[in-house]
Parts: C-alpha cells; sequence; structure tokens
C-alpha cells in the first residue's frame, strides 16, 4: 500500500504585519504581503496598500516639515531684513536732520 504525501503547505511571513498567511502578494524587491480577498469583493485584508500608503504618508511628512522649516528660516529672514531697513532708515532720516540743520545754520 503506498503512503500518502504530505501536502506541502506555502505560509510565508508578511513584511508588514508580521503573520503567516497562505494567500500573499511578492512584489518585485523580494517582499512579500498578506491579501487575503474573496472574487468580486474588496479585500478583507491587503498589507501591501497599507505599506505603500504608510510609506508615501512618511515621505509627504517629511517634505512638508522641510518646507515648513524652510519657510520659518524665510519669514526670520524677511524680519531681520526689515529689522534692518528700518534702522537704515532711521539713522538715515536723523542723518538728513542734521545735515538740513547744518545747511541752515551756514
Amino acid at each position: 500500500m503506498r503512503r500518502k504525501k504530505k501536502e506541502l503547505v506555502v505560509a510565508p511571513k508578511c513584511d508588514y504585519c508580521g503573520e503567516r498567511s497562505e494567500t500573499f502578494v511578492c512584489t518585485a524587491d523580494h517582499l512579500t504581503f498578506c491579501r487575503i480577498q474573496y472574487v468580486g469583493h474588496p479585500p478583507i485584508k491587503d498589507c501591501m496598500t497599507d505599506y505603500y500608503e504608510e510609506k508615501k504618508n512618511v515621505q509627504k511628512k517629511e517634505k512638508e516639515s522641510s518646507l515648513w522649516t524652510q519657510q520659518k528660516v524665510g519669514f526670520q529672514d524677511k524680519e531681520n531684513e526689515k529689522e534692518k531697513v528700518l534702522t537704515d532708515r532711521k539713522t538715515a532720516i536723523r542723518k538728513l536732520d542734521e545735515l538740513k540743520q547744518f545747511l541752515n545754520k551756514k
């Protein structure tokens, strides 16, 4: 009598959530993700889209934070320039007044 061979069950570990699942998706970067879905229905669990959405959000946050710091630095530079212009203007007006008084005395 022949023995029944063991059936191979492939259940790799998900790179996003860490669970083992028989239904999975592999990417070109050799990452494996869980994907539990029935035909004609939206997926119940889809780690690949969650992974890419999280990755996009991190990149957006980094961009926003870098833009925010650039705007903040730019704003401080503008304030410093305004202060310099105001002090230069005040000193210029004072010097013009002194010059006017000097010329009136002659």
